[in-house]
């Protein structure tokens, strides 16, 4: 069997993506990204939506800092979601001692979509802000977020806009990592996404929805994985602008284990894979065309895990067989690193202007293409039979890992009490810098074994940069290279070869890349797809919920909402079916009215 077409797609594919996501960002950072003022011509009021699940370890400091938001108006919503521990106390607490904070507190656990469902109901803003439970806004980002929405240009198109997750705990080697991915990878991605005018996701860590525009869309999917990604795709197949918006800066914590990474990364492929089975209809329509190229993105990426997978197995099980095909894939797989330590340059040029001290953590990105790679891409194969099982009826949650001490706590069950917990708040106000933490809490046997792997991997990698570069100069000059182990002459010329193929598909990602942005901003750019619609109203809400007048009323007035069962009535955000009930529902409302 010739497989020689999957070794050159598993080669070749992130090799290509990675030049296409660089020359995306450069083209969003010099048209786009560059230009920023923190003057709004008005300022409406936003609610912020913070769901939690056992999170009471993390939210005080949290919300210290969500008070302090250079913004007129705004009130931050606390919605605790059937948690286990104190985190109703401490959420109490808050409430009595911030005036803009408000708690919905669900005493059954029905998952974050169905929070933020509560916490919609709840919120008095037009603009409502989804923010993560370990995570804070920057001073400024409200401002950068809210910007794209009252622009008089063309900001009735926008329906949500994604903000720049930046990551606190950096003392292990596992979150330098994770720092080094959402700079490197998700940030690349994201802005490259935009110049070709549809983004894949927003973070649900930190992201700003127009009100009206998910009513419109439906709302959120409560049997989805991933809320954030599945609104994503409803908003932009109802036409909404979905934006990335890299100066609203957002300071959360990561997983610090491996068990806590891959429950994560596991959740966030079974939210992918769920988002190609049930939007694959984008092809039925020619006005959705614009979301193809990130569809088969997705569905690329995919397929590269399961090749690679193969592949890996074939290889394994001709060295046991005594077929030593791989010195050459090791060459290529080093070629491929050095293709990411490239991207991982410009990310950090790029992100640097946000984060002063991400160089200080550049030294673990050699982890990026040696290990974490692959971990992904068992993770991702791991969730695709999941993702095709029969869901339940709500996708309900477990406090994710919130680094290696808050883990600690969580499994010592010596969770501090709300009292002592205030009296613990910071008090001044913290810089860009003093967010980050780069205290190592794990044990010093671990340390240890990271630098030592860690000084490996970079020896390794830099014997192959240093024959490389060697190889190259000896070739052209005409003088003969020298040999070593699998070092030689033909991989030198291969090398050559890979440059060459790379080179011009550069060329040709950056032509297609002008020229899609061109054809978007004529074509879409000042098009006016719909005007400034008026504020969603409360009896809207009550309408589209059904609540009752006593419901309605404490939901809308209260400070503290006590809740013992959803008022989220079923079928409300389960796919397509409901979605469409519920539009003519509202249809036979406004005939009705009308009539009258």
């Amino acid at each position: 069997m010739n497989l020689n077409w999957m070794v050159e797609f598993v080669f070749w594919y992130p090799a290509i993506m990675a030049m296409l996501w660089v020359l995306g960002s450069l083209i969003f950072y010099y048209s786009n990204e560059r230009k920023h003022s923190l003057k709004l011509e008005r300022t409406p009021f936003v609610s912020i939506l913070m769901p939690a699940h056992n999170e009471s370890s993390v939210l005080v400091p949290v919300v210290e800092q969500m008070t302090k938001l250079n913004y007129p108006e705004y009130e931050i919503i606390l919605i605790n979601d059937g948690s286990s521990d104190d985190t109703a106390q401490v959420m109490k607490a808050l409430c009595e001692k911030y005036p803009c904070v408000r708690v919905v507190d669900l005493k059954k656990n029905c998952g974050k979509a169905n929070a933020l469902y509560l916490g919609l109901i709840a919120s008095k803003g037009e603009i409502l802000v989804g923010v993560d439970s370990d995570s804070y806004l920057d001073k400024d980002a409200l401002r950068y977020l809210v910007s794209h929405f009252v622009n008089k240009n063309n900001g009735e198109r926008v329906g949500a806009v994604t903000g720049n997750p930046r990551v606190r705990n950096r003392g292990s080697l596992l979150g330098k990592i994770q720092l080094c991915e959402y700079a490197s990878i998700i940030s690349l991605i994201k802005r490259t996404q935009r110049v070709l005018g549809k983004v894949m996701t927003v973070s649900g860590v930190c992201v700003a929805y127009r009100k009206r525009a998910l009513l419109d869309c439906g709302f959120w999917d409560r049997d989805m994985m991933t809320e954030d990604i599945a609104v994503t795709w409803k908003l932009e197949k109802n036409f909404w602008d979905v934006r990335y918006e890299p100066r609203a800066l957002c300071w959360m914590l990561v997983p610090e284990t491996i068990k806590g990474l891959w429950r994560q990364r596991k959740r966030w492929a079974e939210g992918g894979l769920e988002v190609v089975f049930r939007h694959w209809d984008i092809f039925k329509s020619w006005r959705r065309r614009r979301l193809t190229p990130v569809y088969l993105e997705q569905v690329a990426t995919f397929f590269w895990s399961v090749c690679w997978l193969f592949l890996t197995v074939l290889l394994v099980t001709s060295e046991i067989r005594g077929q030593h095909v791989y010195t050459d894939l090791i060459w290529k797989s080093q070629f491929l690193s050095f293709v990411c330590l490239c991207q991982f340059c410009v990310a950090m040029f790029l992100e640097s202007r946000y984060d002063h001290d991400i160089l200080r953590s550049t030294w673990s990105v050699i982890w990026y293409p040696i290990l974490y790679w692959y971990l992904n891409v068992f993770i991702t194969l791991g969730a695709l039979l999941k993702s095709v099982l029969p869901k339940k009826k709500l996708a309900t949650w477990k406090s994710p890992d919130r680094g290696i001490t808050q883990t600690e706590i969580e499994e010592s069950g010596e969770t501090p009490m709300p009292e002592v917990a205030l009296e613990n708040v910071y008090d001044q106000d913290l810089n860009r810098e003093s967010h980050i933490e780069y205290e190592n809490k794990q044990k010093m046997w671990k340390r240890v074994i990271g630098i030592i792997l860690t000084a490996v991997a970079w020896i390794y990698m830099l014997i192959y940069f240093a024959y490389m570069i060697y190889g190259i100069v000896c070739d052209k000059m005409g003088r003969p290279v020298k040999e070593f182990l699998f070092y030689n002459y033909e991989r030198i010329r291969q090398t050559e070869h890979f440059f060459v193929v790379l080179f011009i598909a550069i060329l040709i990602e950056l032509l297609v890349l002008v020229v899609w942005k061109e054809y978007n901003k004529q074509r879409f750019g000042k098009k006016r797809r719909r005007k400034f619609a008026p504020d969603i109203t409360d009896q809207e809400i009550d309408r589209y919920f059904q609540l009752d007048p006593q419901l309605s009323a404490i939901f809308h007035n209260d400070k503290y909402i006590e809740v013992e069962e959803t008022p989220v009535p079923d079928g409300i955000g389960q796919g397509r079916k409901a979605f469409k009930e519920h539009k003519r529902r509202m249809q036979e409302e406004r005939m009705r009215r009308s009539a009258t």
